[in-house]
């Protein structure tokens, strides 16, 4: 009987998986490897639009992009990110945190064919801890909760493609520090 109900369990979540128009999990599992696009991890608001979100002012932040996107992050090649783009940010809620390397959440942004979520650029989003494979996953493109979340703070990004941060932004932003 157990292994009946874990089978259909099994069917169940494998049915579901194919719901989604994006990457699956699989596909940002060595996510570490890639370009990172924040050479240290980042703390504050420095978009001044985080408030409390991606666990605050005081989260230490990693985030990394596939080579697919790797060009556009790096400012070699122009906006929009390719359709196979995936960025992932590392969030941690404190420096210890950040030094043990626990309590990860990840937050990932998967870029679609064009067309498929006009409303989010043609990104998909997705967050959820290091336990995301099976549960607490959340994902969503457009007329999502989730979409509708995450693309109405990531419009303010419309000139980068939804994306707040890349390897500009941060080379702007030790030369503000540098001045003051």
């Amino acid at each position: 009987m157990r292994l009946t109900i874990l089978a259909l369990l099994a069917t169940i979540l494998s049915a579901c998986s194919n719901l989604f128009p994006g990457a699956m999990p699989d596909t940002w599992q060595d996510y570490q490897s890639w370009y990172k696009v924040t050479p240290e991890p980042t703390t504050g608001d420095p978009t001044g639009f985080l408030d409390e979100l991606h666990e605050g002012n005081t989260a230490y932040r990693m985030i990394y992009v596939n080579s697919i996107g790797e060009a556009v992050n790096k400012g070699e090649a122009p906006f929009p990110y390719p359709e196979g783009t995936v960025l992932v940010k590392e969030t941690f809620g404190s420096q210890a945190a950040w030094e043990n390397q626990r309590g990860r959440a990840l937050t990932i942004m998967v870029k679609l064919p064009q067309g498929t979520s006009p409303g989010t650029g043609d990104w998909e989003y997705i967050n959820g801890g290091m336990g995301y494979r099976m549960f607490g996953m959340m994902r969503g493109a457009e007329n999502t909760r989730m979409g509708t979340f995450c693309g109405g703070c990531h419009v303010r990004a419309f000139a980068t493609d939804f994306n707040f941060i890349n390897s500009q932004f941060h080379e702007r932003q030790s030369v503000t520090q540098l001045i003051r």
